[in-house]
């Protein structure tokens, strides 16, 4: 899904970093680097080649299940996983809506992992919101 006609893709990113200082230094690089009015899926990119150059270690395309009573009902894929600590989801649009915060919610919940980070690359201004997972399991 790209940005055009509407749609929007989201980029869940799981960070197995601790260092969370270094990860948003990541972040404000990309933007710096690249400004506000690209596809998410650009964003994902350039963080991916910041993170190695980091040298943070992710895995992508990490599938999440969603269980309802003992049952498999559906899947979340989130784009990279660092150390099973943090959801990054990201996000280029100029207004971020209430649903983008419910999904990151439903990310932690499905994930059981702690922390996430909601990341818009879509305005002058780089928009970084933390999240913690209340049910966390891990």
């Amino acid at each position: 899904m790209g940005a055009a006609g509407g749609e929007f893709c989201v980029c869940a990113i799981v960070f197995l970093y601790a260092d969370y200082a270094e990860v948003r230094g990541v972040l404000y690089d990309v933007h710096k680097s690249l400004g506000p009015g690209f596809r998410e899926e650009t964003y994902k990119h350039a963080v991916l080649i910041a993170l190695r150059h980091q040298n943070i270690p992710a895995k992508c395309e990490v599938e999440v299940p969603v269980v309802f009573k003992g049952e498999k009902i559906d899947t979340y894929r989130l784009d990279l996983v660092i150390d099973d600590k943090v959801i990054l989801e990201l996000k280029a649009v100029e207004e971020l809506h209430s649903r983008y915060e419910a999904q990151l919610v439903s990310y932690l919940h499905a994930s059981g992992l702690k922390l996430g980070l909601l990341v818009n690359f879509g305005n002058p201004e780089l928009f970084i919101k933390r999240y913690v997972n209340e049910h966390h399991s891990h």
